[in-house]
């Protein structure tokens, strides 16, 4: 018998109306036992989307669609909904705002969290002190194509839960080493362990992601427990072989579960009418670390967002 950590669920969604994103959301749920087995009433719930970036016409974060229709489900289950990320430029706030989810939350009356200071949690993994305050994570990541681990879904996004320009840090200190990046990445996903996944793939990016890529029309949304098996099952139906995953491959090869497709039972929508043979991903991969000087030069973008632009 297949675990509930071995499974996923794809689930048809053509738009982001919000209440057919809901439907999609409330049938995925289904599949897992329903919303009621990971959301009890009282509880503090920690939406984790993607708010990579200020700028709604690249399509790089989670819609803010796609986010009403959790806070929904939430709210439906009588606990408490608050989003919150670490994006790469500016606050969470200011993100928030210039992709319009910032309005869903102030008519939904919700809290956005701005990450405080990284604390350590296990085998040397420092995320946010943040995520002590609350009980559970839904984890809403963006399917993208990534330039540097070729494409982005359930476990990187966990990546935002390590606040502010430390994330640049981390690239600098891995040099150039992919599979030691991909291990800290494994790491938090370790530390933290989202109740449920639930990936925007409505739209989906792209070229050289994770940010600026062409955007397409998809129209699925994946969710599961198990981030791994997700990202599995996202890779074989767009297309993008194991040996090409470079995330997949490190969780392999340090004995995770869930990156067997073979193990893992596919629910909701037969594989076959959701692969795609064109999705456009990088060939070549950029270096996964930033220079001393990259790293400064976006630090001084990130202090002129957060404290210039953003306040003006």
């Amino acid at each position: 018998m297949v675990s509930s950590m071995d499974k996923v669920a794809i689930v048809r969604c053509s738009d982001y109306t919000v209440s057919t994103v809901k439907n999609a959301m409330m049938e995925s749920f289904g599949f897992f036992g329903g919303a009621d087995k990971y959301i009890k009433p009282g509880e503090t719930i920690l939406l984790k989307p993607n708010l990579i970036v200020a700028s709604k016409e690249d399509g790089a974060t989670t819609d803010a669609r796609f986010i009403e229709a959790v806070i929904e489900i939430v709210k439906d289950q009588h606990a408490i909904p608050v989003v919150g990320d670490s994006p790469a430029f500016g606050s969470a706030t200011g993100v928030a705002k210039s992709v319009g989810i910032l309005e869903v939350l102030e008519r939904q009356n919700i809290d956005i969290v701005e990450f405080e200071r990284n604390i350590p949690f296990r085998e040397g993994v420092k995320i946010t002190k943040s995520l002590k305050d609350f009980d559970k994570i839904i984890n809403l990541p963006k399917l993208k194509a990534h330039s540097q681990v070729r494409f982005t879904g359930a476990t990187k996004n966990l990546f935002g839960l390590t606040k502010g320009k430390i994330k640049a840090w981390q690239h600098v200190i891995v040099r150039n080493n992919l599979d030691k990046f991909c291990l800290m990445i494994l790491r938090i996903y370790d530390s933290v362990r989202p109740a449920f996944t639930l990936v925007d793939a409505i739209d989906i990016m792209e070229g050289q992601g994770p940010r600026g890529g062409p955007m397409r029309r998809f129209g699925f949304v994946f969710s599961g427990v198990n981030c791994l098996s997700i990202d599995t099952v996202m890779a074989k139906c767009l297309g993008i072989d194991m040996e090409k995953a470079p995330l997949l491959q490190a969780a392999t090869k340090n004995g995770y579960k869930g990156t067997s497709f073979e193990g893992i039972e596919v629910m909701g929508e037969s594989i076959e009418n959701v692969i795609i043979n064109d999705f456009a991903y990088p060939e070549t991969l950029n270096d996964i670390s930033f220079s001393l000087k990259g790293v400064v030069k976006s630090l001084f973008h990130h202090l002129w967002l957060l404290y210039v632009k953003e306040h003006r």
